[in-house]
């Protein structure tokens, strides 16, 4: 059997209501304002006292002319607040005129401050309460003064209209509330109904941030992959042109090109890295004065052509070891040093640092364009720059500054700028970086001089680009002039080569094709007997997830270097392996 609600009635009677009375809550209250409509009628019907008639009836008159007012444009609070008073005025009067504080029509008190309570605010509810309250001590007051028209008489006339007042109050008592209990259902089924929209929303933003990162990854590790041939063949030519000035001239600007475009590539990993949390820091023991040299020395060339003051001051307090990432240390002042000097075209760029209590501060202060007053605020936003015309004029993607503060925040620190328009602005930020001892002993430099010890190193070079292998090719046989080298296109190809012949040190990619460079030292490290299994890998990859990073290592790979890579690193890397080699052979 089909149960039929006040909902459904609601919904029946919908395209019959008023216009104004189809939306939220208003269809209940238009029915409860006629359900009084008829109950003043009635009322007015059975009242046995003096003026019982006109009284109701004329209530009843006012809630239908309400009606009206409300349907043609007067506001609902209004039109409540009206209805409400002309109804404690008509609940006053009968009171008074049958038996004061002790009349049945009293009961009609307790639901007047329901009604706005319910159709409109609880404050409205609250300071309707706080009126009738008022009334009722009145009316106390009134009888017991004996200021009442007459005493009342008890009768049967009495005693059916007392019972149909206290019977009707009790009805809307019941029936307001669960009316509105009925609308509170829609509501919250309405609520869940969105609730579960906006989760199946997350869940579909989710997915597409983990489609945004696996996208940048992708696109980063596509541009790393030429730009590691790019600058590698542009380093080998810049030590074989140094006699002649003009194509030094020309490699050196394809240089300082290649640098900008991987700037870029850069700062929109590291910014998406960021925004997903997955960039930590790692704390090493290290030279300060060394690494804030090395950052100011990056443009030291760039500016020789410019009019340009370059200063760096280092106090003499200042520690000289302390504990931090130094990437990311380099990184800042990379980024803040490298916008000073785009934006200041004469005069100065100058990097200070000093010490104060428990922290260092870092400063570097331009006499470029300046910073309007009005877009400071949102100078640390992404995508952000001061002026619309700055991209085009300066160039930029207005992510360096914002990924600076977010690396200062990580590193524990405070960034600030000072800046006016036309003079210049002044970068600071301050780290917790105190004075440590010096490491235990620095790493050696290593110098690639082992033909006289080792005659000839037999190297496997496995990557899927072929300029990449040539690249790697040139720098073995730059610094291994006796080597052998074999290459292979990936893993498969590479554990073929393995099997036929030991190598002295791999070289492998990560991301191939067909078998990737994970799987391939995994399976070297898992199947193959010693000494093969034991080979070096040097793992040489443009992908910078710190996940497949791990997955590497975990793999069994020995080292691992970033593309675009420097040939000194990786020589040095190798020359560690040889030496650990031989090491093992001679033990």
């Amino acid at each position: 059997m089909t149960r039929f609600t006040l909902e459904d009635l609601a919904e029946l009677a919908m395209p019959y209501l008023p216009v104004r009375f189809r939306e939220g809550r208003l269809p209940y209250l238009f029915f409860v304002v006629w359900l009084l409509i008829g109950v003043m009628v009635v009322l007015a019907i059975i009242t046995p006292y003096p003026n019982g008639v006109p009284v109701p009836l004329a209530f009843a008159f006012v809630l239908l002319v309400l009606q009206l007012l409300f349907i043609w444009g007067m506001p609902f609070s209004v039109a409540v607040n009206l209805g409400l008073l002309a109804g404690l005025l008509q609940v006053s009067y009968a009171a008074w005129m049958s038996g004061g504080i002790f009349s049945p029509r009293m009961a009609w008190m307790t639901v007047i401050p329901l009604v706005p309570f319910y159709a409109v605010s609880r404050r409205a509810g609250f300071g309707w309460l706080v009126m009738v309250l008022a009334v009722e001590v009145l009316m106390s007051y009134v009888t017991w003064q004996g200021w009442l028209p007459a005493n009342p008489t008890l009768g049967a006339a009495q005693v059916m209209s007392s019972f149909a007042s206290y019977s009707v109050v009790t009805l809307i008592l019941i029936t307001v509330p669960f009316l509105y209990d009925n609308s509170f259902r829609e509501a919250y089924n309405a609520s869940l109904q969105r609730h579960l929209e906006l989760e199946e929303k997350r869940k579909e933003l989710l997915r597409t941030s983990a489609l945004r990162e696996q996208f940048i990854a992708t696109v980063s590790h596509e541009l790393r992959t030429p730009m590691n041939a790019i600058l590698g063949f542009n380093n080998m030519l810049l030590g074989r042109v140094s006699d002649n000035p003009q194509a030094l001239k020309i490699l050196n600007h394809t240089r300082q090109s290649a640098d900008h475009l991987l700037t870029v590539i850069n700062d929109v990993l590291d910014y998406s890295q960021l925004q997903a949390g997955k960039i930590n820091v790692q704390a090493e023991t290290f030279a300060l004065r060394d690494t804030v040299n090395t950052a100011f020395d990056l443009f030291a060339q760039r500016v020789e052509s410019m009019h340009l003051k370059y200063i760096c001051t280092i106090d003499d307090n200042v520690p000289q070891w302390v504990r931090a990432d130094r990437h990311r240390l380099m990184q800042i002042l990379v980024n803040l040093l490298g916008n000073a000097i785009k934006f200041t075209h004469q005069g100065h760029v100058t990097l200070s640092v000093r010490r104060q209590p428990l922290c260092v501060h870092f400063s570097v202060r331009d006499s470029g364009i300046g910073i309007p007053e009005s877009q400071q605020s949102k100078i640390f936003q992404r995508f952000v720059q001061a002026e619309d015309n700055i991209q085009s004029r300066y160039g930029g993607n207005g992510l360096g500054l914002s990924i600076t503060q977010r690396l200062v925040e990580l590193m524990g620190g405070h960034i600030g700028f000072e800046s006016t328009v036309g003079q210049g602005s002044m970068f600071w930020f301050t780290l917790p970086l105190v004075e440590v001892a010096p490491p235990s002993e620095e790493t050696p430099t290593i110098k690639v001089t082992t033909q006289a010890q080792h005659a000839v190193q037999r190297f496997l070079v496995v990557d899927d680009h072929p300029i990449n292998r040539l690249l790697v090719r040139q720098i073995l046989k730059t610094n291994w002039k006796k080597c052998e080298i074999v290459e292979a296109e990936n893993g498969a190809l590479a554990l073929e080569a393995l099997r036929k012949q030991e190598f002295d040190v791999i070289l492998m990619d990560m991301v191939m094709p067909e078998m990737d460079g994970i799987e391939a030292t995994s399976s070297l490290r898992l199947t193959f007997d010693q000494p093969t299994r034991d080979t070096p890998v040097l793992g040489l990859t443009a992908n910078v997830n710190p996940l497949d990073l791990e997955r590497f290592a975990a793999a069994g790979v020995s080292s691992v270097v970033l593309k675009p890579f420097d040939a000194a690193k990786v020589c040095a890397r190798v020359e560690e392996m040889l030496i650990e080699k031989r090491s093992s052979l001679g033990s």
